[in-house]
Formats: structure tokens, sequence, C-alpha cells
């Protein structure tokens, strides 16, 4: 007997505890819901801010430019008496522009336009039934593979065309071999939105790629044309030579020795140089170009004494397919007097 009353104990316990926890889940559903419609308040008379019901329903639309769009309100109980709409918290009338009254407790949008993105409220008596988020926009225009550029003959960059359809646009880049295979495989790593990355393990030396980008939004999808290259050998321009420094040779004030270090990062790449200056008596955009080869200083003779000059340099491949540099930064020395001359103070 004493056995059956803890059973019976036991068992009324355990069902209360599952009615508590159900009353718990209840009310959390309700106090997520509230958090989801705080911008709305709960009391309709005491603002002009229409109240959110709980059972109010959401939905988000896209729409095409040009389009005709038909919204439903789902009124509660079916009644569809004393409904007004709301566009991102105004109200609208029968005088808005390419709105059109639809039966029954529908909004009709003719011709929209991306100023017709936004969220509508559907209210009956005051109260919202249902809101829908429309955003406007286009399908994605075809994309196209700008070019390919390695800095230094072991990574390589790709970037692409972006295009503003006012909708949230993904792209993606993909590529093969030209190795019969027809494998596809996607960009390793993407910087932003508009490019990629292949860094050493993803790199294949002496190697011609073809690239397409895709680029796709809720309407739909566009593909680039085939962009055929191979990026390390064909499509090489390296970084600026780095630390250009001059220096006034002791015997000489008009002889200066130049110094410049290679690009970083490069590592089997042979590069050939171009020492560009010019006095401060020349136009700015006339400078003396004095190739160096591949060796990174030079001396410069003769130069105009007591002058100030101006020393910049750029770098290329040594092998064809390549680009210039862009110039280091620009370097400034003051000459002195030749050796036949009395010197005057340095700068």
């Amino acid at each position: 007997m004493r056995k059956d009353w803890n059973t019976c104990f036991y068992l009324v316990t355990f069902l209360l505890n599952g009615f508590m926890l159900c009353q718990g889940a209840t009310l959390l559903r309700v106090q997520r819901g509230a958090d989801e419609l705080t911008s709305y308040p709960t009391d309709a008379l005491a603002s002009a801010t229409p109240t959110a019901s709980l059972s109010a329903s959401q939905h988000e639309l896209v729409a095409a430019v040009g389009s005709t769009v038909l919204l439903n309100c789902t009124a509660r109980d079916g009644l569809t008496a004393d409904v007004s709409w709301q566009h991102n918290g105004r109200e609208l009338t029968i005088s808005r522009r390419d709105s059109q009254p639809a039966p029954g407790a529908q909004l009709r949008l003719e011709d929209v336009d991306v100023e017709d993105s936004g969220t509508y409220l559907c209210l009956v008596g005051g109260i919202v039934q249902t809101q829908v988020v429309l955003k406007v926009g286009r399908k994605p225009r075809q994309p196209e593979v700008q070019d390919c550029i390695s800095r230094n003959a072991d990574t390589f960059r790709c970037w692409w065309t972006v295009d503003d359809s006012d909708l949230d646009t993904h792209y993606r880049l993909f590529y093969t071999f030209n190795d019969g295979k027809r494998v596809r495989y996607e960009c390793p790593e993407y910087e932003g939105g508009n490019s990629c990355y292949f860094g050493y393990e993803d790199t294949y030396l002496f190697t011609h790629y073809q690239f397409w980008v895709t680029a796709t939004n809720a309407l739909g999808t566009a593909t680039s044309k085939s962009f055929f290259v191979d990026p390390t050998s064909d499509r090489v321009k390296p970084d600026p030579p780095r630390d250009v420094t001059a220096r006034l040779r002791h015997n000489d004030g008009t002889k200066v020795k130049v110094y410049w270090k290679s690009p970083a990062d490069v590592l089997y790449l042979s590069l050939q140089y171009e020492l560009h200056f010019r006095s401060e008596n020349d136009r700015e955009d006339e400078w003396t170009v004095q190739k160096t080869g591949e060796q990174t200083s030079f001396l410069l003779l003769g130069l105009e004494p007591n002058t100030r000059h101006f020393l910049r340099v750029r770098c290329e491949p040594v092998l064809s397919g390549g680009f210039k540099s862009e110039f280091s930064d620009v370097t400034e020395i003051v000459t002195g007097e030749s050796r036949d001359g009395q010197r005057h103070n340095r700068t």
C-alpha cells in the first residue's frame, strides 16, 4: 500500500512539473514575440503608432523593378473592415503614386521602383495584422573578370566588376586549368566582394587558367565571359622598390650615389630597374631616365651644383610578359660644389 502511495505521489509531481514547463514555454514564446515587435506600443489608444498583434504575420518579398506587387493582409477572424496600410510608418492613400485599391485587404503596387522598398504594415482597427518587408531591385548584370595580376610570380590576385542591383548580390569566382580535365574549382580566399587571392599553395607556375564569375541575387544569376590567362608569367607587376636613399660623394658634390631595395615578398623573380631624376629647375614632369639593369644602386655624375634634386625608382620583370611597377616614394638631395669649386653646406 505504501509503495502504491509513493508511486501516485511521484506521478502527480511529474505531471505538475510538466504543466509548469509548458506554462514557461508559452510565456517564453509570448515574450519573444513581444521583443520582436517592440517598435509598436501595446496601447493603441495611448499612442498614434499602431499596436502590433502577437499573432501578426511577417513576410519578406523581393520584386523586380517595373513589376506589379500584390500585398495580402491576413486579418484575424477574416475581418477586412477598417483596413489601412502603412509604408515605412506613413499611411498610404488612394492618391499614392502607382497604388490602386484592391478587393478586400490587398494592396496593389504597380510599376514598382527601388523607392517602393521598405516595410508595409496592414492594420485592422489600428492593430497590425501583417508586416511585409518589400525589396525592389534588378537582376544582376553580367560581371566581368577585369584582370589577374601577380606581384612576385608566386602568388596572384583576380578581381571583377560589381554591379549595384539594389539587392544583396553574391559573387563567386570559378576556374579550370587548360589540361583537358575540365575540373571546376572555386576561389580559395575571397577578399571583399570583388577580388580573390591565390596563395603559394593555390598558385601553379607557368599554367594557363580559365576564370569566370557568377553574380547571384534573389532575382537571378548572371555569368561572365571566360578570362584566359597565365598570371605568373603573363601578368606580373611587382611592387615598387623600397628604401630609396642618396648620398653625396666626398670628393665631388655633384656626384650622388643612389641605393634602393627590391620589393618585399620577391623570392625568385629577377627584376630590372629604372632610376628617374630631375632638378628643382626642371618641370615636374621632366624626368631623366637611367636604366640600371638588375643592380640596386647607381652613381649619378655631373649633376647641377648647389641644387635640390628629386629621385625615384621603379622596376619590371626581366622576362617578357610583365608590367612596370609603380614608382617608389620620391627622395630629395641637395648637391654641393663640384670638385674644383668650394662646397656649400649640404642638407
